[in-house]
């Protein structure tokens, strides 16, 4: 099966895969709040096992050393349902990416360091770390946070890909009371990051752009120590916050970067309004050209492994998608994420199984959005 590939950036340090370990451990098992599984290769699944035992053991932390390489896990994406049959509907292929090739002035001398660079600027997906002490000292005026995230920015500048950033140790920005929108309206004030997002958010060509709050160890499992800099573990156990939700965002977004795409190619699709009321009309609209839509996804695939990798049951999972959006914009029954997770337990193949999977996700990230405003960018108005 191929995979949608995800690169993750950030400097070293930034718990990028920290952040990979508990997702698998939160993902490893299929649990009701979530409603399906992950598979890794079994060395993959041994070393993330590994790492993430090393991060909730009692003493010390990892050894900086063991997450400094840059590696690749495969994620399948996985739903067991009520009769005991396993479907697997696509695999999300994870590139962690060595924070040292973010900031090395020799890192695209090497062969390797070039080809990590190309797959940057090709990749569809990025996932882009914030390390949560970092944007804690940056709301309290501390601009070295902008100042590591240069590299980052002009790549994902650059590159056409969704791009997710998450704030990493959320647990700790919540407990002052921030917000996803008090940390974004700080980084803006930053004029780097300013001229980053409004460049990159008046771009018609580029995917979503998400803030997303993560905790990979969740309330209380570590606080801040009184140097202000160390984690101090406290010997409760671990319950992440949210770390599967970038995971479910990327067939979300893959489907609306398609949707906004045909928009702009589709002619008789008529001019549309701006901003909040831009995406229940365009959904209207797309459920009404469900025909053209499909046959539009479906000459796409060749120019995008993304949509390759899912080109088996994209375009049944595309009207899913459209039609059940369609259905919550215009306040019908819709189906809410318990339901969801309760069809998706009765899907009778991987098809069904892929349908049930995106109207869930959706689901999932809508409620998401609501409780965290400015966690989804809409596109700027220029």
């Amino acid at each position: 099966m191929s995979s949608i590939p995800v690169t993750v950036l950030g400097p070293q340090g930034s718990g990028k895969t920290v952040y990979l370990a508990s997702l698998f451990r939160r993902l490893a098992i299929q649990r009701d709040d979530v409603g399906f599984f992950v598979q890794l290769p079994p060395h993959e699944s041994t070393k993330l096992n590994q790492i993430y035992s090393q991060i909730v053991s009692p003493d010390g932390w990892p050894d900086p050393n063991l997450l400094s390489h840059t590696s690749e896990w495969k994620f399948t994406c996985s739903i067991r349902t009520e009769q005991g049959e396993v479907y697997s509907p696509f695999t999300l292929d994870y590139l962690d990416f060595a924070g040292d090739h973010l900031t090395s002035a020799t890192a695209t001398a090497t062969e390797f360091g070039a080809a990590v660079w190309r797959r940057v600027e090709e990749s569809e997906f990025l996932l882009v770390m914030l390390d949560g002490l970092k944007v804690m000292r940056c709301l309290d005026g501390d601009e070295r946070l902008i100042e590591e995230l240069i590299p980052v920015l002009s790549a994902v500048g650059a590159s056409r890909a969704v791009t997710h950033f998450l704030v990493t140790k959320w647990d700790l920005l919540e407990a002052e009371g921030h917000t996803v929108r008090a940390v974004l309206d700080r980084l803006l004030e930053n004029p780097d990051f300013h001229d980053f997002y409004v460049n990159r958010t008046r771009r018609t060509d580029g995917g979503a752009l998400r803030f997303i709050p993560v905790s990979s160890l969740g309330r209380g499992f570590a606080t801040l120590g009184p140097d202000g800099r160390t984690m101090v573990k406290q010997g409760r156990f671990p319950l992440p916050m949210n770390v599967e939700v970038p995971l479910m965002a990327v067939l979300v977004d893959l489907f609306t970067r398609e949707l906004d795409r045909a928009r702009e190619l589709e002619t008789t699709v008529e001019e549309g309004p701006q901003q909040t009321e831009l995406w229940p009309w365009l959904f209207r609209v797309a459920a009404q050209k469900l025909p053209v839509l499909r046959s539009v996804l479906t000459a796409n695939v060749t120019n995008s492994p993304a949509l390759s990798a899912v080109q088996e049951t994209l375009a049944d999972a595309f009207t899913s998608f459209v039609t059940e959006r369609n259905r919550r914009y215009e306040r019908k029954a819709a189906e809410d994420s318990r339901q969801l997770r309760a069809r998706l337990l009765r899907a009778r193949s991987r098809q069904e199984a892929m349908n049930a999977m995106i109207t869930l996700f959706d689901s999932v990230l809508a409620d998401f959005e609501a409780a965290h405003p400015g966690s989804l960018v809409l596109r700027e108005v220029s």
